[in-house]
């Protein structure tokens, strides 16, 4: 799926929160190629409301309970089984709609993630099945196009938390509170790794308050930490605050003798190369796509820079507010939603 596909539903998300009704009837799971497949339907407009710039007809619907991921020409998500199943399915389908396959996963755990490795684009699931303890459970990585078995089942001690390859040890927890350890997606082999916050390609940040180190997953070696930056030009040394952290961008605050806001810098996960400094006097919020890491970043001041995409593949390539007629003079984040959305 193009990088631009990608972006706008980033961007969709991130700036504005558009709502629709729908009135769908629940499809059916089906048995195909003995593996999980839904019955994707078809809508009448009298059955969705669409968003304005969408469709009125939708060309296809699925009754994913939470939001999909994008994959390979495709979408993954999950399904709720009948009120007697204590399993969901999460499914994945291409971008026309057409089945793929679908896994089985214990309804109270259902997580997924998606990695790329070695050029090839996995989903990992947690499997349904008795486990040998009450907090070992096992992963296994399939292929996002074919379904084939990449590696696993693979035992891990703990289960997803939904953020990532992190995973928590309080399987039966409604929430989890905090990851106590990451899964390398080359080999499905997990890292203690308490205070993890995130993780996307193979790294994970651990946050300690102001402090944060980006962790290589496969090896357990600190990539690099928010003590060991360089401040950008003007910043005080020694004065890097960890602000957030989604997809392969991380955000740190530096201090600068000349007022009493910081300047905000975004770092790219994998080896802190600087990848967009701003000047916006108000925090920065980062929302990442799930799949490509790429990142959208806004601030409540938008006279400022005060919205940025960076993409993956381009670097530090993307766009700000300044190229939406109309936002860079507003102070209001209705009439910028709305400037944004127009050039979408």
């Amino acid at each position: 799926m193009p990088i631009s596909v990608r972006v706008a539903a980033i961007a969709a998300a991130g700036i504005c929160a558009v709502s629709s009704v729908s009135g769908c009837s629940r499809s059916t799971v089906a048995e195909v190629n003995g593996s999980n497949a839904v019955a994707v339907e078809n809508p009448s407009t009298s059955q969705l409301i669409s968003p304005p710039g969408f469709l009125e007809t939708p060309l296809w619907s699925v009754p994913f309970i939470s939001t999909p991921q994008v994959v390979d020409d495709g979408f993954a998500g999950i399904l709720v089984g009948t009120e007697a199943s204590d399993s969901a399915t999460v499914q994945v389908l291409g971008d026309t709609g057409a089945p793929r396959f679908g896994v089985d996963v214990p309804a109270n755990r259902a997580q997924f993630a998606v990695a790329s490795v070695r050029g090839r684009e996995l989903l990992i699931t947690q499997d349904v099945g008795d486990t040998d303890s009450d907090n070992i459970d096992y992963l296994t990585a399939r292929d996002t196009r074919t379904g084939e078995i990449v590696w696993g089942p693979v035992r891990t001690q703990g289960c997803l938390t939904g953020t990532g390859l992190l995973i928590d040890a309080d399987c039966d927890a409604a929430e989890s509170n905090s990851a106590e350890g990451a899964v390398s997606a080359v080999d499905g082999h997990t890292i203690d790794l308490s205070g993890a916050v995130t993780e996307f390609g193979g790294h994970a940040v651990v946050a300690d308050g102001e402090n944060a180190r980006i962790v290589t997953v496969d090896t357990g070696n600190t990539a690099w930490s928010t003590e060991t930056l360089t401040p950008p030009p003007a910043a005080l040394a020694g004065s890097a605050r960890f602000i957030g952290a989604a997809g392969n961008s991380v955000i740190v605050a530096w201090t600068i003798p000349t007022r009493s806001e910081p300047i905000q810098a975004v770092y790219r996960l994998s080896d802190a190369e600087v990848r967009w400094v701003s000047g916006a006097r108000t925090p920065m919020t980062v929302v990442a796509d799930a799949s490509s890491g790429s990142t959208l970043i806004t601030t409540d001041d938008l006279t400022d820079d005060g919205i940025a995409v960076l993409f993956v593949q381009y670097g530090t390539k993307g766009f700000t507010a300044d190229q939406f007629p109309g936002a860079y003079r507003s102070h209001s984040s209705a009439e910028s939603c709305t400037a944004a959305r127009n050039r979408l």
